[in-house]
């Protein structure tokens, strides 16, 4: 069942559609797409993807695959979840099966109990118990229908068990409880995670609930709480507000860091929906990559005290490292994000935003506030060799030249001076890709391009069929060829010959992909130039074997080679001279 709707899916579904939504720098180029891979940092594009073949493939860290493959390795979720999301986007009816493995049973468990648990402290909420915390959320100007979006909650008051006892009774486990993280074991027994707190359901960009961010009403520490990681849940990799706020992003260019969840909800309900925030953690790589699928140009909106200058400092670095544009702002007088629109207005805020700070000029004015002015000699040394390592972060040749220029400007000394502290730190970097994965691959052009031109001419496949094994470089080289081969007697061709060959060498899926990627000629003859390749890796072949016998005779040594060791060597030698 699953093979045919794997099927329409992908009759469906446009992948250079589905990458666009992650990947929105994808360009034409010729026949295929090509942008920066999204999973690995580049400077030059070697990412490709190709409608038609239905295939995507990087020349740089090698990931390739399906749509399937992608959507799983961009959102880091199993087969079956990319199969369900995919299947609605291409309004294919799928009804998901049990999960099967242990681990897939484990997130299952976890993802209903966060669901059921949503729904009860939702309903909490709205209920008379709830009055206090309705109050609270009306002081901080929050509608019912804000509420009712971000799908708010109450966690029992003064009931250490309510959660634990809803949930069993609607047929949840201990354990469905414990891997969701919503209860925890203490000396008195199993006792609910979050006790009356205002509940944010933490949903992940798919819009499935990973977990809660609760706030204490009344007095208690923390002041917020967030649920432990599970198999579900890794706080540096969620951005809260991403589920409603990525397509507002795509349309807006540009996204907003903020510092937590009132900020936001705040933010969107008044219109400013392109705003998220971490789960009170630093800014991760994780979400700068999060990020660049919907957008490559950031504001971080910070407190403009001394911790919130630094986390702003540091978060900065990590997005321009990832390829991301990072300007800065921050509001007046102390006020919140929503503080500030409920007293001035959406567009003073979004005002504030469009006058964000170039990111080298708030380094260079953080670095000049931290010396007397004039500057000496000595202090202009530490404020270049400072503005020097985050401009080496920034991976855009063209703005980091940008940058030297600025900074060499504002601290009045020569920009190739500037240019020289930075190829100094450049170098003190270790280059970042340089353990990337090889992927076993042809070893000579011939043999690429034999497999390359059977992908586009698979029925050309008998004047080459006869090849063996010894002919070729490599096991994996032959591998390849007796897969698409197989598969090409059979009579499939285009994508269902390259699905069929990469099941039969799953180890080699990603160098078919990458051969499936190579251009043909423009003066292309199928039969010739396939018939041109085989003669070729044939020739290959017997130059190998003559290399293997010459070794032996020379093992065995003069007088002591076997007369049939002799006549296989003058074959061979005669084959070469054809």
């Amino acid at each position: 069942m699953n093979s045919t709707i794997v099927e329409q899916i992908k009759d469906r579904l446009d992948i250079v559609d589905i990458i666009r939504q992650y990947v929105p720098d994808l360009k034409r180029a010729g026949k295929t797409f090509k942008a920066c891979c999204p999973f690995h940092h580049e400077k030059t594009p070697s990412f490709t993807c190709n409608n038609e073949k239905g295939l995507f493939y990087c020349f740089g860290c090698q990931a390739g695959g399906d749509v399937f493959d992608f959507v799983m390795r961009m959102e880091n979720i199993p087969f079956n979840e990319a199969l369900e999301k995919l299947a609605g986007l291409a309004g294919v009816e799928y009804k998901p099966q049990q999960p099967s493995s242990a681990e897939e049973q484990r997130r299952a468990g976890a993802r209903k109990a966060l669901d059921f648990a949503k729904t009860f402290y939702h309903k909490n909420l709205l209920s008379a118990a709830g009055s206090h915390a309705r109050a609270y959320v009306k002081q901080r100007n929050l509608t019912k229908e804000t509420c009712v979006k971000f799908e708010l909650g109450l966690s029992a008051t003064t009931d250490f068990t309510a959660l634990i006892r809803a949930a069993r009774a609607a047929g949840y486990s201990e354990q469905d409880l414990k891997e969701a993280g919503l209860c925890a074991q203490t000396s008195y027994g199993l006792r609910d995670y979050f006790r009356n707190r205002l509940m944010f359901p933490i949903l992940n960009q798919r819009g499935d609930t990973v977990g809660f961010g609760g706030r204490i009403l009344g007095e208690g520490e923390p002041k917020y709480l967030n649920s432990p990681e599970t198999v579900l849940f890794t706080k540096s990799h969620v951005l809260y507000g991403l589920n409603f706020a990525g397509p507002a992003i795509r349309k807006a260019g540009r996204a907003v860091l903020l510092e937590g969840y009132m900020d936001v909800i705040g933010c969107h309900q008044a219109g400013v929906d392109y705003t998220v925030a971490p789960l009170g953690t630093s800014l991760t790589e994780q979400h700068a990559q999060l990020l660049k699928r919907y957008s490559e140009n950031v504001i971080l909106l910070f407190d403009p005290d001394a911790a919130g200058i630094k986390a702003a400092l540091r978060g900065s670095l990590i997005l321009i490292s990832k390829g991301l544009f990072v300007k800065v702002a921050s509001l007046p007088d102390g006020l919140d994000p929503d503080e500030f629109i409920a007293q001035r207005g959406k567009e003073a805020f979004e005002q504030i935003l469009n006058q964000a700070e170039e990111l080298i000029a708030f380094h260079t004015r953080q670095q000049l506030a931290r010396y007397p002015q004039p500057l000496s000699a000595q202090h202009k040394t530490h404020v270049v060799t400072e503005l020097a390592e985050v401009i080496t972060q920034q991976p855009d040749a063209i703005v980091r030249r940008e940058w030297a220029k600025y900074v060499a400007e504002q601290i009045g000394v020569d920009e190739s001076l500037v240019l020289a502290r930075i190829q100094r730190q450049v170098r003190q970097v270790p280059p970042q890709g340089g353990n990337l994965p090889v992927a076993p691959a042809p070893a000579n052009t011939a043999e690429e391009d034999l497999l390359a031109w059977l992908l586009c001419a698979p029925d050309q496949i008998g004047l080459c069929e006869d090849l063996a094994e010894t002919d070729f470089s490599s096991a994996g080289a032959y591998r390849l060829f007796a897969s698409i081969r197989q598969h090409a007697q059979a009579g499939l061709t285009g994508q269902a010959l390259l699905e069929k060959a990469g099941a039969e060498v799953p180890s080699l899926r990603k160098e078919l992909f990458k051969l499936a990627f190579v251009q043909t000629p423009a003066d292309f003859q199928p039969a010739r130039d396939i018939a041109a390749c085989t003669a070729k890796i044939k020739q290959n072949g017997v130059q190998k074997r003559l290399k293997e016998v010459q070794r032996q005779m020379k093992v065995l040594g003069a007088g002591n080679v076997p007369q049939e060791l002799i006549k296989e060597y003058m074959l061979l030698q005669t084959k070469l001279k054809k």
